[in-house]
């Protein structure tokens, strides 16, 4: 008996051994906080050939400054080629090499607030900031020509974190994956908001289309995709029931662009 108790011991002393300093090693991981940045901004419409040309030069350079140094590992910076008054003009997303290096963009607000110089601050407003987390990606073998790309941007709001991250394994994703398959989208990126409140987004799709012409074929393209998919329980069961897990909000079509320094 006293064998027994002595290895039993011995055994839940082995098994605490391990895992303390795993659980210990969680609890101060930085790399626990969010790694992306996405910031969007307003614009009068007189400002907006003056504010994109800033974004293509002066602040394009300060982010590859930045990605050089190892503090990002890439960003992006979305334009909405229409004048509009209920989403955004632009939009920076940012993804630092790790959530200790978000440090760093913390100094560069307290005189850049959202990353713009006086000059840019002078032609647009910093709408808001966003902590999130790269949830889902994915790229076509051939992505094609990136300066013709078209992005689609989706904001939702969902109920629950845990249902909605199986609604997107069980029926966004196999969608997208037809959708690349039929060769109209290069690629996708799904975040969700670190601090979700429903306002504006809790989680946000940005879908990249090859050109414009695929793009043109976006709603025909999600009615072939989904026949082949409708014998599909598990994404039938989504399908039955999406209306009740998220609401979706404007959409905005937008270009990447590049930088001209």
């Amino acid at each position: 008996m006293k064998s027994r108790l002595f290895s039993l011991r011995s055994l839940l002393l082995a098994v605490m051994t391990f895992i303390l300093p795993v659980m210990h090693g969680r609890a101060a991981e930085p790399e626990s906080g969010p790694r992306q940045l996405l910031i969007t901004f307003r614009c009068q419409a007189s400002d907006r050939p003056a504010f994109r040309a800033y974004l293509q030069g002066e602040e394009s350079a300060m982010l590859e400054k930045l990605k050089s140094k190892g503090v990002l590992k890439g960003y992006q910076i979305l334009f909405n080629p229409f004048v509009t008054t209920g989403t955004w003009d632009a939009m920076t997303i940012l993804d630092f090499s790790s959530y200790a290096a978000t440090q760093r963009w913390r100094e560069i607000e307290r005189k850049s607030p959202a990353g713009l110089s006086p000059v840019g601050l002078k032609l647009a407003k910093p709408i808001q900031t966003y902590s999130a987390d790269l949830q889902w990606e994915d790229a076509a073998k051939d992505p094609g020509p990136e300066g013709k790309h078209v992005y689609y941007v989706i904001p939702y709001s969902y109920n629950s974190l845990d249902q909605y991250k199986a609604y997107v394994d069980g029926y966004v994703i196999p969608q997208v994956k037809g959708w690349m398959r039929e060769g109209v989208l290069s690629g996708y990126s799904i975040y969700l908001n670190r601090y979700p409140v429903g306002d504006p987004w809790d989680a946000l799709f940005i879908y990249e289309y090859r050109d414009l012409d695929n793009f043109g074929k976006r709603e025909d393209t999600v009615a072939k995709v989904r026949v082949t998919l409708r014998d599909d329980p598990i994404w039938k069961h989504w399908n039955d029931i999406k209306g009740t897990i998220r609401t979706e909000t404007e959409n905005t079509i937008a270009e990447a662009l590049q930088p001209t320094q």
